[in-house]
């Protein structure tokens, strides 16, 4: 969750949740996070790290840009959306993110819409930036038997309601913590 590619592949995972469009259309936003300057990557591998740019955006959204000079994404964007869920600790929000790439010559391009896949996971604030879990899912999994959600051969699980995405997303929250990715302030 490439996050710049459907949010670093579901920002570094082995499965996404998402939906087509928009489950927080109307929510109200939280924005926890300062802007500027941010590295990310795996947690177990701390000398591997992307560079990007973090910037308020309207909305209460933000805009997650791959800042890393002579890389082929450079430029490559996610905006993001978090919320506060009931149920959740006081530093653990949902977010929602949406691919929004700049156009580059050569590619086709495809602009973020209202009906543009968004991806779904937790994100937990810590002393130096943030961790996000996103859950996996497969067809035995528990998020994968609630009503309105469909699973792909590829571990993908795609929301049509934002109830059975907080119901999974709570229950994964209960489960412990395992960050796929870490952003850390440079």
């Amino acid at each position: 969750m490439r996050i710049c590619a459907p949010l670093l592949a579901c920002l570094l995972l082995a499965g996404c949740w998402q939906s087509e469009g928009s489950l927080y259309e109307g929510a109200k936003t939280v924005q926890p996070f300062a802007a500027g300057k941010v590295t990310s990557g795996d947690p177990g591998t701390p000398k591997k790290r992307n560079h990007f740019l973090l910037t308020k955006v309207s909305g209460g959204a933000y805009r997650l840009t791959n800042n890393d000079k002579g890389s082929p994404d450079s430029g490559d964007a996610v905006v993001l959306r978090f919320f506060a869920a009931p149920g959740l600790p006081k530093d653990v929000f949902v977010f929602e993110a949406v691919s929004d790439d700049k156009c580059k010559p050569g590619n086709i391009c495809h602009p973020m819409t209202a009906k543009s896949e968004r991806d779904y996971g937790l994100v937990r604030l810590t002393k130096t930036g943030a961790e996000v879990a996103s859950p996996g899912c497969d067809k035995a999994s528990a998020a994968a038997k609630l009503p309105g959600v469909s699973v792909s051969d590829y571990g993908t699980c795609t929301f049509t309601s934002r109830a059975s995405l907080e119901t999974a997303l709570l229950a994964q929250a209960r489960q412990g913590w395992k960050a796929s990715i870490a952003y850390n302030y440079e």
